[in-house]
């Protein structure tokens, strides 16, 4: 790896850090805050379904549009939009106010759903063409990971002692400022200094003439098109795109369920908020230690297909133990939950830009992240139904079984379709998996 791929990797993994910090300061407080400004449970669902529907409806035309105008402007435009949602949620005193922020949080979070790893594959591309990407896409997911469970860390620990009283701020009502507002005071202060790094590091060389407006909105469509027709019609990316729907399953329906699940073992609701903050953190260092270790685990078990069904299965029995009556087994089982999760993820990026050219690279992962969207809304449904109308334990097992289907669709994953921007010795062998000096985050 020359100098120049190492700061390029460099940057991509602060920038990774700098885009999940503010997720994670947030995370533990969201809900409380809107109780906080007297908001009850079933607005807060209809809020957050309606963040869901956005971003899923914007996936596709957004990541056309990182490929028609560059990975830069649309990365600096969702920056600003996080910038905006993060105080109209944080300080706003209105419903109105409040949705306004929470959908301009779901367009930012569709116009951010690519273009930063995409513009980190074409800029190593374009230095050094033989450069193995699998170990910087674990870094990078593992650094967003950590910053992650780190937030939590914090924006719980300010909100707690602010509603501890370590400062005189008010807990709810009409107030701007209320004590669960810090934490979004401080996802803001993150938000300006990550618009302002990518301003000064996401340096991409012209990609075509300038475009006027009527020419990007020609030209979203066609590329939108050729992206959705690439991840039906390539084995690879169609096998991708299938998984991406499964973990997006799984990490949605845990996500709904385990606070719940939880709560119940624990025997109240104020012992679960606490918990909350703690298992967000946990889960997300262990979805880095996931990502960190795949590199490893390939190596070891001799093939990236292999250590994607080998996660998918280990998933499947960590979720059987969350799912279990018994606290301790329950909080081994979701932490397991996220390390099985990680390891399949910088992996699958790998075989995404082998069958993916520049022109549509961000399409192609905006179309995964939709599948992730759609599958996840979907299956948190029908999970809270059953949970809802039958019992937790159908719930548990409809995700061990969408985790099943997960592992044989791996089975069939093969590197064998590369895109035509690969060098052509860049897959030696089908599934097989490179062995650089790796760092470890």
């Amino acid at each position: 790896m020359n100098a120049n791929t190492k700061t390029l990797t460099r940057r991509y993994v602060v920038l990774n850090v700098l885009g999940w910090l503010p997720t994670g300061l947030c995370a533990p407080v969201l809900v409380l805050l809107l109780a906080a400004r007297g908001i009850d449970v079933a607005t807060m669902g209809t809020l957050l379904a309606a963040y869901g529907l956005t971003a899923a409806c914007l996936e596709l035309p957004t990541g056309g549009i990182a490929d028609v105008l560059g990975r830069r402007p649309v990365l600096v435009a969702a920056s600003v939009l996080f910038l905006l949602a993060t105080l109209l949620v944080g300080l706003g005193t209105s419903i109105l106010v409040i949705a306004a922020g929470i959908l301009l949080e779901a367009v930012g979070r569709a116009l951010d759903s690519g273009p930063l790893q995409a513009w980190y594959v074409d800029a190593v591309r374009a230095v050094d063409k033989e450069a193995d990407l699998t170990a910087a896409f674990a870094k990078g997911r593992a650094a967003g990971s950590v910053a992650l469970a780190i937030g939590a860390l914090v924006g719980g620990g300010v909100a707690g002692g602010a509603l501890a009283g370590w400062m005189p701020l008010p807990t709810g009502g009409d107030a701007p400022i209320l004590a669960l507002s810090l934490p979004y005071l401080l996802a803001a202060g993150i938000v300006v200094l990550r618009a302002l790094t990518q301003v000064a590091w996401v340096a991409e060389a012209e990609r075509r003439p300038r475009a006027v407006l009527r020419t990007v909105l020609a030209d979203i469509p066609r590329t939108v098109r050729d992206g959705v027709v690439i991840c039906t019609r390539n084995s690879v990316l169609r096998r991708i795109t299938v998984l991406c729907g499964v973990i997006g399953v799984v990490l949605a329906t845990v996500e709904l369920l385990a606070p719940l699940w939880i709560a119940e073992l624990l025997g109240g609701n104020g012992r679960a908020v606490v918990a909350y903050a703690v298992f967000t953190a946990l889960g997300g260092f262990a979805m880095a230690a996931g990502a960190s270790m795949s590199p490893t685990l390939t190596r070891f078990l001799g093939s990236v297909r292999r250590t994607v069904v080998a996660a998918l299965i280990v998933a499947a029995i960590a979720v059987a133990a969350l799912g279990a009556p018994i606290f301790p087994l329950a909080a081994a089982g979701y932490v397991c939950v996220y390390l099985a999760l990680g390891a399949p993820e910088p992996l699958l990026d790998a075989f995404t830009h082998r069958a993916a050219t520049s022109r549509e690279r961000a399409t192609v992962l905006s179309v995964q992240s939709l599948a992730m969207r759609l599958c996840g809304s979907a299956g948190a449904l029908v999970a809270g139904l059953l949970a809802a109308n039958t019992s937790i334990v159908y719930a548990w097992a409809l995700v061990i079984g969408v985790l099943g289907v997960g592992a044989l669709v791996a089975v069939g994953l093969s590197s064998s379709d590369r895109s035509s921007d690969e060098p052509a010795n860049a897959s030696a062998e089908a599934d097989a998996y490179p062995s650089p000096a790796l760092e470890r985050v």
